[in-house]
């Protein structure tokens, strides 16, 4: 990575600056016209963004490209102030420097550095009682920097509103920590400053809290990880504002403003100011590559982008990364710089450890005491250094205080440890005494995640475990993953340490088969390796489960134990996949599985190591629909194995639910009818539904007999609307309500569809606008009913209006290079051995408004039953599994299933002809088979 430029060329950069600005803002004659100072400063911002780029693109460094555009706008601003002034105060100075108000920059701006597409932030400052005079020059002023095309945040204000606003607002008082003189009177800027430094003194203690909870506030909105697949630059932790936190840190409770201050007070060493240096440069260079590419403010590292900055920075691919790995990985290295930067001086300046210059001393009555000891919320030590090196076994002492208690180590402690990762030596590492240590800390349920994640942050886990230094840091490109892998793992230990400590009722059932497990050692081992593989690029499962047995032959686990892990390693994405994409009626499908899991013992481990798996993807990816599903599948894979069902007694869970429902009915109804409805729907219905929907379907479905149909909205939190539609069966209805809903704007994030042997349809929808990414809006939902209504009927033309709607009003997207992992897509694929009665298709797609419509409507118009169908919708990819027969209620014929994987195919490519399908035209002309939708439970999610 570029270091800072050398300051000869910062002085020629700016002095190439001042003469273009000469050439273009000359101050000459009469007061301008303002639309030609806004011509000239447009022209003028044009070069110079343009001599920015280009100063980017041949190595410039970040930080050095964001103090250039800083002192661009400094001249617009500038100058659009002497105009101004020039204007409305002709006399008695032609500068307007007397005038008591003045620009002031604050924030990034008032740092001097600017992102090539920021905004800038302007404070305009007044003092006196001549406001109504002032306003409108400030309003010409911003009127010529918007006319010249930038964005302003400004505010107005006197010393004392500054002083007396900041008081509640973090916001504002962060932003003039960083202040700069622009323009106007410069005396007042310095009675601001004054002011805030008495006003800092006074307030020490409330200052500090206060930027302490807007870092814990900023966590929660944008991550609390730096590993996040999608991270924002700027808010995440570990982006820009870890570091300035850092140092609003320092400046409130000692007044310092630089790194450069905190190294001369011994606050920070000089290999510590380095570090964060060169950290802060790197993710400053990417934010500013950011922008130029997209031509826009931009702060989250989305996806698309990774590629073309990898490109841009050199990076390649090689036979176990891609390019854009490599580059995440690096940016993740240095982002952990910057948010333990902000987490060490907030325990310097509020819990009073010592600075970094002082953190090696040693104890003079260290003999004297107990080494560890907690203070301030943290495990600290106060014996000698040399201790972790002279005995290294001393390392997994703290670590098993540290999860006793709880807490999390002091700066010193962690430095010490990191300090000292070389006296775990290949052969202490694999002796008896470090692998019982280590299992004995493993085995406090409900506390290992904690330790693991002390271990791998300070590099012991990786020193232990060498195969697991391969996935630090690693980005994961696929269609699911939130986090780097590293993170994922420790989430999903730390998701079963959640288990075992929550009451909650929902979980009891798998916290049930937790405490079931005697010792959960292997588990915890086997999440801890479960993804080993990727450190070696794809395929990750074979081989992840041939790393985990060298591992567990060097952990001197049995040969038993071994195979156990091994086996739950090889096995842990199949559990989801066959729960989450199988038809789970296939008889053949719970023989093969429980063959492959082998015994009771290890179908526990893999249902406890599946739902940590799961859970660990990322937010909202875990849903109660997934748990139940999942569930279904391990209670029939143990009844297969046992012959005994989960629970024993399923006659009385099936009376409670049905009382349960009756509970729910609102009116009451007679419990007949309750055992009607259940009677009429396939027992599946109630393992994914609860007591409160059955009664909202019993209630839909006796409207829907005067109205044919009945709809039910709820809205579900800020992003997504439930929708439930109760109508007739017909062969296509999903395909029409799916194109009704994809022609009006409507996503389907997920859907569960189920019917009656009476007849009724029961469909479920979950939905999101597809221009807002939010929950449908309440005004729309009246229109929508009664074009839904039109669809149940058959009175649309759904193609016309998908048609219509995507030429429209798609939301058009930036254009941007394909990841590598998408470039193939979409692929289709049939298997005519994965059910005994039906043909699965499978489909895996960029997800697009009406996706599930058009796969739907092909399916329909080729003449085949949709028997059964699993729909995953993660982030911008799909992958859908379709379970159809013939019109007749068969296979199809391998002439039909490839003519039909070739029409999805082109239904999903634009452009290409859709074939014929000669058996299915056939069919097409056939009366429709008698068999109805009731013995078919169709779930997308």
């Amino acid at each position: 990575m570029t270091e800072l430029a050398p300051t000869y060329l910062v002085r020629s950069h700016r002095e190439k600056v001042l003469a273009q600005a000469d050439a273009c803002l000359k101050l000459t004659g009469p007061p301008s016209d303002p639309v030609a100072v806004a011509q000239s400063l447009r022209k003028f911002l044009k070069i110079e963004d343009r001599r920015l780029q280009i100063g980017h693109e041949i190595g410039a460094s970040g930080l050095a490209t964001a103090m250039a555009r800083s002192f661009v706008l400094d001249i617009v601003v500038e100058h659009a102030y002497q105009q101004t002034a020039r204007t409305f105060h002709p006399v008695p100075s032609a500068t307007g420097a007397q005038l008591p108000c003045a620009v002031v920059a604050i924030g990034g701006y008032g740092r001097g550095e600017l992102a090539p597409f920021s905004d800038l932030d302007l404070l305009f400052l007044y003092s006196g009682s001549r406001l109504d005079q002032l306003k409108p020059m400030f309003a010409r002023v911003l009127q010529l920097l918007w006319d010249a095309g930038l964005v302003v945040g400004h505010t107005l204000r006197t010393v004392g509103d500054c002083i007396n606003a900041s008081v509640d607002d973090t916001h504002l008082r962060t932003a003039l920590i960083d202040t700069r003189f622009l323009a106007g009177n410069k005396g007042l800027h310095n009675s601001l400053q004054g002011a805030l430094e008495k006003d800092r003194r006074r307030r020490v203690d409330p200052l500090l809290a206060a930027i302490d909870q807007e870092r814990a506030g900023r966590y929660a909105k944008f991550g609390t990880t730096v590993c996040l697949q999608e991270p924002n630059v700027k808010e995440t932790a570990g982006g820009l504002r870890d570091y300035h936190t850092a140092l609003w840190l320092a400046y409130a409770r000692h007044g310092y403003h630089t790194l450069d201050e905190l190294r001369a007070h011994d606050l920070v060493a000089e290999d510590e100011a380095r570090r964060i240096s060169h950290a802060y440069e790197f993710v400053w260079r990417v934010r500013n590559a950011m922008h130029f590419q997209a031509r826009r403010k931009t702060e989250r590292l989305a996806q698309d982008l990774q590629p073309v900055l990898a490109d841009q920075f050199g990076y390649e691919t090689t036979e176990y990364s891609l390019a854009s790995e490599a580059l995440m990985r690096d940016y993740y290295r240095q982002a952990r710089e910057l948010q333990l930067f902000s987490e060490a001086l907030l325990a310097r300046v509020t819990d009073g450890e010592p600075g970094a210059a002082h953190r090696w001393y040693r104890s003079s009555n260290a003999e004297a005491r107990e080494p560890f000891a907690i203070r301030n919320g943290r495990l600290q030590f106060d014996g000698d250094p040399d201790m972790f090196r002279a005995k290294p076994l001393a390392s997994f002492n703290a670590f098993a205080l540290a999860q006793a208690a709880r807490v999390p180590f002091g700066f010193r402690l962690r430095d010490l440890l990191s300090h000292n990762l070389r006296a775990i030596t290949p052969a202490i590492r694999d002796s008896n005494e470090v692998t019982q240590a280590f299992f004995n800390l493993l085995r406090r349920r409900g506390r290992a995640g904690y330790v693991l994640r002390l271990m791998h942050d300070t590099g012991f886990l990786a020193r232990l475990m060498p195969e697991f230094g391969r996935i630090n840091l690693l980005v994961q490109h696929d269609l699911y993953h939130h986090y780097t892998v590293d993170e994922h793992t420790l989430r999903a230990i730390e998701t079963l340490d959640d288990l075992h400590v929550s009451g909650d009722r929902p979980r009891a059932h798998l916290r049930g088969v937790f405490e079931e497990v005697k010792d959960p050692v292997l588990l915890y081992l086997a999440l801890l390796m479960h993804d080993l593989g990727k450190g070696r690029g794809r395929g990750h499962v074979t081989r992840g489960a041939k790393m985990a047995a060298r591992i567990c032959g060097r952990l001197g686990l049995s040969e038993n134990d071994t195979a156990t892990v091994a086996q739950l390693v090889k096995l842990h994405v199949a559990m989801a996949h066959l729960a989450l994409r199988r038809d789970l009626n296939e008889p053949r499908l719970i023989a093969d599985f429980a063959e492959s899991v082998g015994s009771v013992e290890a179908l526990d481990l893999l249902l406890l190591l599946t739902y940590g798996d799961l859970n660990a993807v990322g937010p909202g990816v875990w849903t109660e629909w997934k748990g139940n599903l999942l569930w279904d599948l391990y209670r029939r894979t143990r009844k297969h194995m046992t012959g005994v069902e989960v629970p024993a007694d399923e006659d009385a869970e099936l009376v409670q639910f049905k009382e349960q429902v009756a509970a729910a009915l609102d009116p009451p109804r007679p419990f007949s009818e309750v055992e009607r409805h259940l009677a009429l729907l396939p027992d599946r219905y109630r393992r994914i539904n609860s007591p409160e929907a059955a009664a909202l379907h019993m209630h839909l479905i006796e409207n829907s007999w005067s109205d044919q149909f009945a709809v039910n909205w709820q809205r579900q939190g800020p992003a997504s609307t439930k929708l439930t539609v109760v109508a007739p069966d017909r062969p296509g209805l999903f395909a029409d309500l799916a194109g009704t809903l994809a022609a009006h704007g409507i996503e389907i994030l997920s859907a569960e569809l189920n019917t009656r042997e009476d007849g009724r349809a029961i469909d479920e929808f979950m939905l999101r606008q597809a221009a807002t990414r939010l929950a449908v809006e309440e005004h729309r939902v009246q229109k929508l009913e009664r074009v839904l209504g039109q669809a149940v009927a058959g009175e649309v033309e759904v193609v016309a209006l998908i048609e219509r709607w995507s030429t429209r009003n798609a939301p058009r997207r930036r254009a941007a290079p394909i990841p590598p992992r998408r470039r193939d897509l979409p692929r289709v694929i049939y298997d005519q051995d994965a059910s005994l009665s039906s043909t699965l298709i499978e489909v895996h797609a960029v997800d697009e408004p009406g996706l599930a419509y058009k796969i739907a409507h092909v399916l329909a118009g080729h003449g085949l039953e949709i028997v059964c169908a699993r729909i995953a919708t993660e982030k911008s990819d799909a992958l859908d599994v379709f379970y159809v027969t013939d019109a007749r209620g068969g296979k199809l014929s391998d002439e039909v299933a490839s003519a039909a994987e070739q029409a999805i195919l082109a239904s999903l490519r634009p452009g290409e002809t859709i074939p014929v399908v000669t058996d299915a035209a056939k069919l097409n002309g056939r009366e429709s088979s008698e068999k109805s939708r009731s013995d078919r439970q169709t779930t997308f999610a």
